[in-house]
């Protein structure tokens, strides 16, 4: 064996030895839950609520010190449980109440609004109380993720771009915090999420009359 490969196979040991049965269990739970979602199943919400309770345990672990990411997770859960309620619920013909949608000009303002607040609000907490050495990644990711969720909830296609944005950013303030499998999970995610962009559009084309279609084609 050469050097260099013997020192990818230290290195490989190295975050093996990194990884908890906590993180494990929060991945698997989180990679299950995202292909749901791009299914546009409801198991989105129970599996991705495993996946938040196990993440929050870990981020607030001493060596980790994501408060923000553990905050963010808190807000997932309210917003998965709104979510849940929210997809859960049927019209008389059995039809989802809230199906895919583009989001409205309404919507696009709101999900900017909450996207500019929370950004500026944790990036100030991070960079005055110094609780990590990552305050502009993990701001801006928190703050991405949060809209995202938000999108999501509301079953709108956009969710998966606010996603896509939120998980790529978060690969390396996760490899810098030593989180490797969480790094790994994120660079799945971003695959996933633009997979879930292109079926959601699918999806939407499919399930809307085509005059609702071309109208929506010409506001944008």
């Amino acid at each position: 064996m050469d050097i260099q490969a013997l020192q990818i196979e230290r290195f490989l040991i190295h975050i093996w030895q990194q990884l908890s049965w906590q993180e494990w269990v929060a991945v698997i739970f989180a990679v299950i839950s995202v292909l749901c979602a791009r299914k546009n199943s409801i198991w989105v919400y129970p599996t991705g609520i495993v996946s938040i309770l196990f993440s929050i345990s870990l981020f607030v672990e001493e060596e980790n010190k994501l408060y923000p990411d553990a905050a963010l997770n808190m807000y997932y859960l309210v917003m998965s449980i709104y979510g849940w309620y929210v997809w859960s619920r049927k019209g008389a013909d059995q039809k989802p109440q809230q199906p895919i949608s583009w989001a409205s000009g309404k919507e696009y303002a709101y999900a900017f609004l909450l996207f500019v607040l929370l950004w500026a609000g944790l990036y100030f907490w991070l960079k005055h109380y110094r609780i990590n050495n990552v305050p502009g990644l993990d701001s801006f990711s928190s703050a991405m993720a949060a809209t995202g969720m938000w999108l999501l909830a509301r079953r709108k296609i956009e969710n998966w771009l606010a996603l896509l944005i939120a998980d790529a950013v978060d690969i390396p303030m996760f490899y810098i915090k030593k989180l490797y499998l969480f790094c790994g999970l994120n660079i799945f995610y971003v695959i996933i999420a633009w997979l879930g962009f292109l079926a959601w559009k699918k999806m939407y084309h499919q399930q809307v009359p085509v005059s609702e279609f071309l109208q929506h084609a010409e506001r944008t």
